[in-house]
């Protein structure tokens, strides 16, 4: 009987080590794929957002202002959704929602300055919708 007790904890002790092993592993490796996720998304955005703003200068170098003011106005609608999600996103600092909620008050002043319909019918009712969300359209 105190051969069997023996291999049971021993069993109990290698199971124990070996799951501690595997959940510090697993953490690390998921922790490092969302960094990785999250890095490339944030890169990958700077990078379309510089291309926009590239093609905006060439189109005011060019005098065609109304080009490079719809370039500019389709990429504050891109960004603008982004700051809808389906659920609230896990973790945004206090000043982090502040900041948004002042760009989407600033849009939204801005857009009743200056309203537009743009060629994306599906981005217009998004922003709306947005704006409705907080309480800014009617």
């Amino acid at each position: 009987m105190g051969l069997n007790a023996k291999r049971l904890l021993w069993f109990f002790v290698i199971f124990l080590a070996g799951s501690s092993v595997g959940f510090l592993v697993g953490g690390y490796t998921g922790s490092n794929f969302g960094m990785a996720l999250i890095v490339n998304g944030a890169l990958n955005r700077n990078a379309l957002e510089i291309n926009n703003q590239l093609q905006a200068l060439r189109q005011m170098r060019s005098n065609n202002a109304s080009a490079a003011i719809e370039l500019i106005e389709k990429s504050v609608d891109d960004t603008l959704i982004l700051f809808d999600p389906a659920e609230p996103y896990p973790g945004v600092r206090e000043s982090t929602l502040d900041a948004i909620n002042t760009a989407i008050k600033n849009v939204y002043d801005y857009r009743r300055e200056y309203p537009r319909i743009s060629d994306r019918p599906q981005v217009d009712t998004m922003v709306q919708n947005l704006f409705q969300k907080h309480n800014l359209a009617p």
